[in-house]
């Protein structure tokens, strides 16, 4: 087993204080990243919409229905910034953070649901091909792939390590894939009318989106479910390999609550000789969980080797 973790040291307190100070700075940025963007992609969603319809183009309609989830995505994610600033009360002693988590969770449903509606639609062509007006499409996508670009390159500023920020990246990063291969596919049906291509191209969008959901849920009901940042084996192995004097360690719960935000709770295991260690044990093996693993909220348990 090989056991990942951080060798340099994260300024960050084993209190919330410095926590939501950091928080707080990648909020104001993104916010503001992630307004522009929302901005253009919901304009341009109508646009898609509607000429969908129009040029009666599955594999286009399918890209405004990944529009749409892209701006819904975007929407969630704004406003999951904004209440996860909401201050920490006695009611909400996590403060509101996994907002953002919980927010890419329900992205991840509604591209998983919009890959059902494109598969359906495509049997019901496959069965009965239609034609489409393939000049009118490719117009229609050459605006969305220039959308897709100019709002993934203002998503690059915005911070990627936070799963909510790369939940909306990942919608644009789909969306500009679905546009090229729209905008090749109508040219190729312009010249030959080999419609069905169409609706070979609205299942290689479908594919290309489940493939980011199933990625955005996993990540997503990970943390949900309390699943743990790092394998609590190797926690373990690192703090028995730093302090000899430990005899063991265990109870070892560890949990995600937002990007860098993690929590551990252990029992550590002290011979009885070794008992002038109790506070000097604390303090140290919360220093190595902090500079190591980013882990910088601890509660930690000490007893005693029974003879």
């Amino acid at each position: 087993m090989v056991c990942k973790y951080h060798n340099t040291h994260h300024p960050i307190s084993s209190h919330s204080h410095e926590h939501s100070h950091e928080h707080h700075h990648h909020n104001t940025s993104d916010k503001k990243l992630l307004s522009i963007s929302f901005a253009i992609t919901f304009i341009v969603m109508i646009v898609e919409i509607a000429g969908g319809i129009y040029v009666n183009s599955l594999a286009l309609i399918s890209d405004a229905i990944h529009m749409f989830t892209h701006a819904f995505a975007l929407g969630l994610s704004l406003f999951a910034l904004i209440i996860s600033t909401k201050e920490i009360n006695d009611q909400k002693s996590f403060g509101y953070f996994r907002a953002e988590v919980l927010a890419a969770f329900i992205n991840g449903l509604t591209i998983a649901l919009s890959v059902i509606w494109i598969i359906y639609e495509a049997i019901v062509r496959f069965l009965n091909p239609q034609e489409i007006l393939a000049s009118g499409t490719i117009m229609i996508a050459a605006l969305g792939l220039v959308v897709n670009i100019i709002t993934g390159l203002i998503l690059l500023k915005a911070d990627h390590d936070n799963i909510n920020i790369k939940s909306a990246f990942l919608h644009m990063l789909a969306d500009t894939f679905s546009s090229v291969a729209i905008i090749l596919g109508a040219i190729i049906i312009y010249f030959t009318q080999f419609y069905i291509l169409d609706t070979i191209l609205a299942l290689v969008v479908a594919v290309v989106i489940a493939k980011w959901a199933k990625g955005l849920l996993s990540d997503s009901v990970h943390v949900l479910l309390e699943g743990s940042p790092y394998d609590v084996s190797c926690i373990k192995e690192a703090i028995l390999a730093e302090f000899d004097y430990i005899e063991d360690v265990h109870d070892i719960h560890c949990w995600e609550i937002s990007h860098n935000y993690y929590y551990l709770t252990c029992h550590v295991v002290l011979d009885r000789s070794n008992e002038e260690f109790y506070n000097k044990t604390i303090q140290e093996v919360s220093e190595l969980l902090e500079n190591r693993f980013v882990i910088a909220h601890t509660t930690i348990q000490i007893e005693y080797k029974e003879n």
